[in-house]
């Protein structure tokens, strides 16, 4: 380049530097012909480069906010300002024909769910679990759940399967009560030693922001993992795997939200008065109209621990495993009125009633009626009955007023048998509890049989729960 054209020979440094900023420009340096357009002169330029490969931005799925329902039957809606919103320069800009489509193909239609009319852009062929191909054209790459609220609206038989709420609409007004609050400002629980110093709950705080780790799941879609951890039992792996996150992010949900459940499904356990037992009474309680509460225990398998002394204070004889055991007692219409702490399976029935809050509770005229396992009648206060069938010594064969009494008390007992098969419903009681979730023990049984309450009443202890309840 001669020294005339400067400016030129300034220019072609200026480009070349676009690929190799340390650029040394001497006598020697050479220009391939192959970076020039058209004709070569000497006003030529170098103007052809090779493109750089664009960098992939690995991102976790965007929490992005619902879509509007235009036809759904829901009253109250929910939306979750502070964590569906996006990211602006998140991925490469998209062509224009494509931006609308890729703000909707976040989510995943359905056309026999929720009849929510999709944009015109927005190609219809997308299926459930399919990534669009307009998502990767647009170079936006997320993992969506397999399953979501959204796949079981107005679908009430699913709900219940994968919920145990008895139809979306009550599964999603519940949530809207937990939402109200604070279940959309949960901090993540991460042991009780974030609890010494302060007088509130960590895993509940009330910033307008939600505090600590950044959350990767919608409010509801967390609430769905953890019914589906109650009602199907299903592993944390399991649950990684269909929400599309990690292990230990599912194991921080679930420890979060058992615990914040746990506080709020204390209202769910009611203390009735007397009158309004008496205004409820079903049939089968008409020669018990005194009778107050109906107790029994049922016992929750748990896995070997390695502690000699863990394994002798789990271990039941009746059961001949290592057991969780707890005191559940019930109105004569079959609601939960009372529900004891957790112990042991080596716990006898008369420990668990005497050192448990179940006899300040009751008043002078009250009956309990439990099985004969029960042998409670010196911990009654006074003037309070217990009705248990009576007990045969030795191989004595029953008279006949034992027998009616015994056949009396059994058809009134089943409505506490009913209800235990409804808590069992919730497989997570049903199946063997991991160790690594026995802390959570106490919450998840107290949460299950506090939801059994939500459930249609008993229609006069004579029809099975397996008939009438999923």
């Amino acid at each position: 380049m001669s020294e005339k054209k400067a400016k030129i020979k300034q220019e072609w440094i200026r480009r070349l530097r676009n690929v190799r900023a340390n650029l040394i420009v001497n006598d020697s340096t050479r220009v391939c012909s192959e970076h020039f357009e058209g004709e070569f002169n000497d006003s030529s330029v170098p103007t052809i480069f090779p493109s750089k490969k664009p960098t992939v931005v690995k991102i976790r799925r965007p929490v992005v906010r619902h879509l509007e329902e235009t036809s759904c039957n829901i009253e109250e809606e929910v939306v979750f300002d502070d964590f569906y919103q996006i990211k602006e320069n998140v991925a490469p800009k998209v062509p224009e024909e494509h931006e609308t489509v890729t703000k909707h193909a976040l989510f995943r239609f359905k056309e026999e769910g929720c009849n929510t009319e999709l944009p015109e852009t927005c190609s219809k062929d997308i299926q459930v679990g399919e990534p669009s191909p307009l998502m990767k054209d647009a170079s936006v790459q997320v993992s969506l759940p397999y399953i979501s609220p959204e796949d079981l609206r107005n679908n009430d038989e699913k709900t219940r399967f994968y919920t145990g709420f008895v139809s979306f609409a009550m599964f999603w007004h519940y949530l809207t009560t937990l939402v109200k609050h604070g279940a959309n400002k949960l901090y993540y629980w991460e042991g009780e030693q974030r609890c010494a110093n302060t007088s509130v709950p960590a895993y509940h705080q009330t910033e307008v922001h939600k505090p600590g780790r950044k959350r990767f799941l919608r409010p509801d879609d967390e609430f769905l993992l953890v019914c589906m951890r109650l009602r199907l039992g299903l592993l944390q792996e399991h649950l990684a795997d269909i929400f599309c996150t990690s292990t230990t992010t599912v194991s921080r949900i679930i420890n979060t939200w058992m615990n914040f459940l746990y506080d709020h499904c204390k209202g769910l356990i009611p203390w009735p008065s007397r009158e309004q037992i008496l205004c409820n009474i079903p049939s089968g309680f008409r020669d018990y109209r005194n009778c107050r509460i109906v107790i029994d225990c049922t016992e929750l398998y748990t896995e070997k621990p390695s502690s000699l002394v863990a394994q002798w204070l789990t271990w039941s004889e009746y059961k001949h495993s290592n057991t969780f055991k707890i005191l559940i007692g019930v109105a004569p219409n079959g609601l939960v009125t009372f529900v004891s702490r957790l112990w042991c399976g080596n716990a006898s029935d008369r420990h668990i009633v005497q050192h448990d809050d179940l006899l300040p509770k009751l008043s002078p005229g009250d009956m309990v009626m439990a099985d004969k396992g029960f042998t409670i009648e010196d911990l009654l206060p006074a003037d309070v009955d217990l009705n248990i069938p009576p007990r045969i010594s030795g191989n004595r064969q029953m008279t006949q007023s034992e027998f009616f009494k015994t056949q009396a008390i059994a058809s009134a007992r089943i409505v506490v048998e009913m209800k235990m098969e409804q808590v069992k419903n919730y497989r997570i009681l049903g199946g063997t509890l991991p160790l690594n979730e026995a802390h959570l023990a106490e919450q998840m049984a107290f949460i299950c049989i506090a939801w059994t309450n939500l459930l249609p009443p008993l229609d006069e202890m004579n029809s099975s729960l397996g008939l009438c309840y999923c």
